[in-house]
């Protein structure tokens, strides 16, 4: 018994090792994809900038520059980046959103778990080792009593059944 509960104990401590790292890869994973998430609003902010300049220099009759090779207009390209980056942005927005319940389920089972830890301290330990040895003492006493009851059953002629 006592060692199941210190099988157990080391079980948990394990589990809730391997939670915390689990945890903390989410957090530095979560970070990283808000970080990539900025990154990109700034690019759409910045290419949104550029739209809004080309739109004013072509209003005003100034010839535009399209890169040689290139027979889409800039406004085409503009709206496959964006259509791009926002759908790429919205990719980020959900793995964000699913790392962050994922790390909340973790926390609170890590949580729970390191309460159910607190529970076994050292005087939990003594009292099941006191207990363990109380259980062996008893099953020597009960040893004792069958082997002087088998004796008593021989003297007095009686039959002796083991399930009593």
């Amino acid at each position: 018994m006592y060692d199941e509960l210190q099988k157990r104990y080391v079980k948990e401590i394990k589990t809730n090792q391997e939670q915390s790292e689990a945890i903390k890869n989410l957090t530095t994973k979560i970070h990283e994809l808000e970080h990539s998430l900025q990154e990109q609003r700034q690019r759409i902010e910045q290419l949104e900038r550029k739209k809004v300049s080309w739109r004013t220099s072509a209003a005003s009759g100034k010839k535009s520059r399209i890169p040689e090779g290139e027979v889409t207009s800039h406004r085409d390209i503009s709206e496959k980046k964006e259509s791009c980056c926002s759908k790429y942005l919205e990719l980020l927005l959900k793995e964000i959103k699913k790392l962050k319940k994922e790390n909340e389920k973790l926390s609170t089972e890590r949580r729970a778990l390191k309460t159910e830890l607190a529970g076994l301290d050292e005087d939990f330990f003594e009292e099941i080792e006191d207990l363990k040895h109380a259980v062996q003492e008893s099953v020597k006493l009960n040893n004792e009593y069958e082997k002087c009851l088998k004796q008593i059953s021989v003297i007095y002629g009686l039959p002796y059944t083991a399930h009593l």
